[in-house]
């Protein structure tokens, strides 16, 4: 596969195209890095001492042999390339992209520094916006004027046939991947998405789609009346498929909703976070929230199915997606083995994002989900040890309203903290776990100041506390070895 990147200054090229890199494992190429190079000159020299029309023959000179090349790349191109007829057509046959960014944007972007043709003025990107406009117009475009660099390049890479599928190993419930999904659904459904994902990716949505808001809000009994009354506006029977496609919210709600329309019809999940297709849309869960307490209304029924989108969680702002890490990190202790070695050896290029390494901590994640919900689908016994890191980060979310993931983040680490000081863990244990962790969590949460009197309170209004006012907690003795007690958290042995 190659993709070659076209655009103006200053519209991302070279930025998108190191990120996308590193997510497909394939070389990067910026054009005009390699005639600097093969040069051994800045472009601002080339232009003064040979002048623009050298400098474009050194350009079609490196495309053309890009072009010839058969091995997979991504090429960040200058903002003239286009400018040659030959160019055009060699671009044209490679299906390059055309980054839309609106000029006024550009102007705030760009850098004068090595960008001849802006003499020193970055009012001329105006006219050379103008000037280009239509030949840029001729290749397929993607408008990133509004978009996050994350969020272009899951918009750019949903261009492409990206392949990356696999089958979850589970006769429990139907699981798959599949990169690209968003683009091939049953044009009949009834979709339930967010603000977010409508604004994303609408255009492969089917017509009839109810949009919500954007997170925790969605989850409310208005909305849900309103979920009944479009239901029954578009004539939808039980033997329609309803298509829950957004994050742990949409999917919580979708499943609550089509389990509870006409004493339950089809529904199936496509997620898009991460924290949601390896948590909230796995093991049948679903609920909404009720006079501020979470979840306190929901149903247990497993959807039709779910297929889980790889690329669409690359568009995840970094705290976002670092959320489904922990929760993915958290199945990884539980796990141990393999599992929890894969994700010490390949923290990195899973946080780069990298294709094939965050769909294999996917794949393993859900398995390791269903594996345990499959044991105890009705959430009696086994299921409790996924609450792993919960005891204390519901507290914690609860005192701060930071994020789920993030709050489970700190709890895991405090956690373990109180393992070790009970003798649970051994040190060697404790010191890697608390490692990862704190490359895990984000400086900003780890640091918050709390009165622990506050995190005493949730705990002894937490469901799980028994009449005994012991509470069961999953304790960790080391990764892949977890029991579940009762026992008694004193003051003072938190903090």
């Amino acid at each position: 596969m190659k993709i070659f990147l076209v655009g103006m200054m200053g519209s991302g090229k070279t930025t998108l195209a190191k990120k996308i890199s590193k997510v497909l494992s394939i070389p990067h190429i910026d054009i005009d890095e390699e005639i600097e190079k093969n040069e051994n000159l800045k472009i601002k020299d080339i232009f003064e001492r040979y002048g623009e029309e050298y400098f474009r023959k050194l350009e079609n000179d490196i495309l053309e042999k890009l072009a010839e090349n058969t091995q997979s790349l991504v090429v960040s191109t200058g903002g003239g390339i286009i400018l040659n007829p030959k160019n055009r057509a060699i671009l044209k046959k490679e299906n390059a992209l055309y980054l839309k960014v609106d000029p006024e944007k550009l102007k705030d972007r760009v850098s004068l520094e090595n960008r001849p043709l802006l003499a020193n003025n970055k009012e001329n990107i105006i006219k050379i916006y103008q000037d280009r406009k239509e030949l840029y117009e001729q290749f397929k475009t993607v408008d990133i004027t509004n978009l996050t660099e994350w969020e272009s390049v899951a918009k750019i890479l949903y261009q492409y046939d990206i392949k990356n599928t696999a089958e979850i190993d589970s006769s429990f419930q139907k699981v798959s991947i599949n990169a690209g999904s968003l683009k091939s659904l049953p044009s009949d459904s009834i979709v339930f998405t967010s603000e977010k994902v409508n604004e994303l990716y609408g255009e492969y949505l089917p017509q009839k789609k109810l949009v919500l808001p954007n997170g925790e809000k969605t989850k409310d009994i208005s909305l849900v009346i309103r979920a009944y009354e479009y239901l029954l506006e578009n004539n939808v029977s039980r033997d329609n498929l309803l298509l829950g496609i957004g994050g742990g919210t949409i999917t919580d709600f979708t499943g609550f909703v089509g389990s509870t329309y006409k004493r339950g019809m089809k529904f199936s999940f496509y997620p898009t976070t991460l924290l949601s297709q390896i948590d909230a849309a796995i093991g049948g869960k679903n609920g909404i929230d009720f006079k501020k307490y979470k979840n306190v209304v929901g149903t247990i029924n497993l959807p039709k199915e779910v297929v889980i989108d790889p690329l669409s969680i690359l568009s995840l702002d970094e705290e976002t997606f670092i959320e489904g890490l922990i929760e993915g990190y958290k199945m990884a202790l539980i796990s141990g083995n393999d599992f929890y070695e894969y994700f010490k050896e390949n923290l990195q290029e899973i946080l780069n994002r990298n294709l094939d390494k965050l769909s294999f901590f996917i794949k393993r994640s859900i398995e390791e989900k269903l594996r345990i919900v499959e044991q105890d689908f009705k959430d009696t016994g086994l299921r409790s040890c996924l609450n792993l890191g919960h005891t204390l980060g519901h507290a914690f979310e609860a005192t701060t309203g930071i994020a789920h993931g993030l709050s489970v983040g700190w709890g895991l680490i405090k956690e373990i903290e109180f393992f070790y000081k009970k003798k649970y863990l051994e040190e060697k244990d404790y010191l890697e776990i608390k490692d990862t962790l704190e490359a895990l969590v984000p400086e900003k949460v780890r640091n918050i100041q709390i009165d622990e009197k506050d995190i005493y309170y949730y705990l002894s209004n937490d469901k799980k506390i028994g009449a005994n006012q012991k509470i069961k907690m999953p304790i960790l003795k080391s990764p892949g070895n977890i029991i579940i007690e009762e026992i008694t958290i004193k003051e003072g042995e938190i903090f």
